[in-house]
């Protein structure tokens, strides 16, 4: 479902490039990460290639790349800071799957790995590396990205044409039992159409914009956006400091919303989002708009990427140019384009859980919670 590749032989062969000894990948993609001393991500990864690397990023058959960006301690509720950086090779063997506890909370004593993996085929126990990225960082928020060195069929084993790489997250809340979770994207590695290769282009998983939301009562429910900017290149060295922005335009002449009587209120916020950000629902619209709906309604909600314009000191929509093999002046058209004509360009997932023992004003026992991530247009 989440799956987008391109057989890049074809292609190679029509624009006439040569791809042999070029360094490819599949790779997959999470986008959120949560942590912190009652929360943790369950990430399982299953490898279905023995086109890897080895520990010094060498083409090889033993080790996946895993790359965790983050932000960490205060940073965390800021949303418009920068994430960090931290990658390594770590073992893995063809038809591996590696559940891993991103906090270390669960496997302490197993370098974050679990369920009994034996370490026969996958020697992650004699390598003594650490798969818990986020051990000495929680209170943390990110996302995590894997790649092996599997092809499209032009070199090394030519049967895994297909991605090869695959991953589903499971968000846990283990002080009350509560979770959700979501099935990672994946991505393998193509030439585009002026022969570039393409390795981390993740601009296809940008949820739809517009995407019609509904809020739940605010003085019952909270409602949470998770949101994570994407870009052709979903792997840049050292920092991820893309930018995006989501908001509630929904008559399509202003920024409102609907109540539950079909009444449009105006008094809207835009919420801008550098790497990773959680923001609450009730950030998007302003007080006295939070007033008139405090029972919920729906809004259309648009996300997009910005970009800087430097004389005019201002961040402005963009329109993605997907074909750009960096994030850099090649990724958007710098034109002043109205926000809803923006591309769209972050992934979004709603979060929703009780604030209390009531649902619809009525008593109920536990926890319950919801999440919901907006699929691509």
């Amino acid at each position: 479902m989440f799956a987008k590749s391109t057989l890049a032989s074809a292609v190679a062969a029509a624009i006439g490039v040569s791809a042999v000894g070029i360094a490819q990948a599949d790779s997959v993609f999470f986008p959120q990460v949560v942590l912190s001393d009652t929360v943790t991500t369950i990430a399982s990864v299953i490898n279905t290639t023995d086109n890897n690397w080895d520990q010094a990023g060498q083409p090889a058959k033993t080790h996946l790349h895993y790359r965790f960006y983050y932000k960490a301690g205060e940073d965390v509720s800021n949303p418009i800071a920068p994430c960090e950086e931290y990658d390594e090779y770590l073992p893995t063997s063809i038809g591996d799957i590696q559940t891993i506890d991103l906090s270390g909370h669960f496997g302490a004593d197993t370098a974050g790995v679990l369920f009994n993996d034996p370490s026969v085929n996958n020697k992650w126990a004699q390598s003594n590396r650490d798969y818990a990225f986020g051990r000495y960082l929680v209170p943390a928020r990110g996302y995590l990205y894997v790649d092996n060195n599997d092809n499209p069929g032009l070199y090394q084993n030519p049967g895994d044409d297909a991605d090869t790489l695959y991953g589903e997250a499971f968000v846990f809340e283990f002080g009350s039992g509560a979770a959700w979770g979501y099935q990672a994207y994946e991505q393998g590695s193509y030439f585009d159409a002026t022969g570039n290769l393409i390795t981390s282009n993740y601009t296809y998983a940008a949820s739809e914009t517009p995407s019609h939301v509904a809020l739940m009562p605010f003085d019952e429910i909270t409602t949470a956006f998770f949101v994570t900017p994407v870009s052709v290149d979903q792997a840049p060295d050292i920092s991820n400091d893309y930018r995006g922005r989501i908001e509630f335009f929904t008559s399509g002449a202003r920024g409102d919303v609907y109540d539950r009587d079909e009444n449009r209120i105006s008094g809207t916020v835009p919420m801008d989002v550098v790497c990773v950000a959680r923001i609450d629902a009730g950030d998007l619209v302003s007080d006295g708009t939070l007033a008139r709906i405090i029972d919920g309604g729906w809004g259309a909600l648009y996300n997009y990427r910005l970009w800087y314009d430097a004389a005019a000191e201002k961040w402005r929509p963009t329109q993605l140019v997907t074909t750009a093999t960096t994030d850099d002046e090649s990724l958007v058209k710098r034109t002043d384009i109205a926000n809803t004509a923006a591309t769209a360009g972050n992934v979004v997932i709603k979060l929703e859980y009780n604030l209390g023992n009531t649902f619809n004003g009525e008593s109920v026992g536990g926890v319950y919670n919801n999440a919901i991530m907006y699929h691509p247009e």
